[in-house]
């Protein structure tokens, strides 16, 4: 007989997970199937995040070798005399690998689908639904027993609204970077009809002898992974107990990524480039 705290945690887990999923995927007719693989994709991503960190401390015997995981915390501590700068680097690294995994995992499921930037918005979003619903299930049955009901209820609400949001923030701002570089050809063709100029794409491809979707592609990606792994880890590091911040001041960072997380995305999600269907124009942009 299955014990009763796994469905509870499952329970409490899930029907967030559905209802965010409702509340941005309302206006969208994705399909149904792809949906569902997005979610255990995230899901997968979680489980290989967990088990990477599982093994930080144990030796795996193989069959010709032993191989000890690398435990970047470690190594980071090691590198700074400031525990506070080794602590935000450290969930600098966090935010990286995490991000990787969720997108990455999407990206492989998602990718032949794509035809806006809005599908692949929506997708991340999905991503990271899945991801935080199995971290949160597990978190959940860790919890079970050892907390009030009071304390585990309240433990439960902040993970399914305010994490759950920082991880779909956070892909779904690396999902909009990611969509304009995936799209980048039909962007800048369409910018060019409207002469809109970009004089240091032009500068650097005239430097470098680049095509200019090839240094927009690249740029567009640069800023989704940085923006994401900064949005990761400032949130991490505030509400870690590595410094001793002011009560308003943890207070706002909730509240400003909760309800800025869910405003910021749904700006994104209405920007006009990212409701136009590109994979329509998905034709290498020649380059004057």
């Amino acid at each position: 007989m299955i014990d009763p705290k796994y469905i509870i945690s499952f329970v409490i887990a899930i029907v967030p997970a559905l209802i965010w999923s409702a509340l941005f995927l309302k206006k969208h007719k994705e399909n149904k199937w792809l949906v569902f693989l997005t979610f255990f994709g995230g899901i997968f991503a979680a489980q290989l995040i967990l088990l990477y960190k599982g093994y930080w401390d144990t030796t795996i015997n193989l069959i010709f070798a032993k191989v000890t995981l690398v435990d970047f915390r470690s190594n980071i501590s090691s590198m700074f005399v400031s525990t506070v700068l080794a602590a935000f680097v450290t969930f600098l690294g966090i935010g990286a690998m995490e991000e990787f995994f969720k997108f990455g995992i999407m990206k492989l499921i998602s990718k032949n689908f794509f035809s806006s930037i809005d599908d692949v918005i929506s997708l991340a979003i999905i991503s990271a639904l899945g991801f935080s619903f199995y971290e949160n299930m597990i978190y959940f049955n860790s919890h079970w027993g050892n907390l009030s009901v009071n304390s585990f209820l309240m433990l439960a609400v902040s993970r399914v609204t305010i994490v759950t949001m920082v991880h779909m923030l956070c892909s779904g701002v690396l999902g909009y970077y990611f969509g304009l570089a995936y799209f980048a050809s039909p962007i800048l063709r369409l910018e060019h009809a409207e002469k809109k100029r970009h004089p240091v794409l032009l500068f650097f491809k005239n430097l470098l002898h680049m095509r200019k979707s090839h240094l927009y592609r690249n740029e567009m990606m640069t800023i989704g992974l940085v923006l994401a792994m900064l949005l990761h880890a400032i949130y991490d590091f505030v509400l870690s107990s590595t410094i001793n911040l002011s009560p308003i001041l943890i207070s706002g960072t909730i509240l400003l990524y909760f309800f800025g997380g869910y405003y910021f995305l749904s700006y994104l999600m209405k920007r006009k480039e990212s409701k136009l269907q590109l994979g329509l124009l998905l034709t290498e942009m020649a380059d004057d």
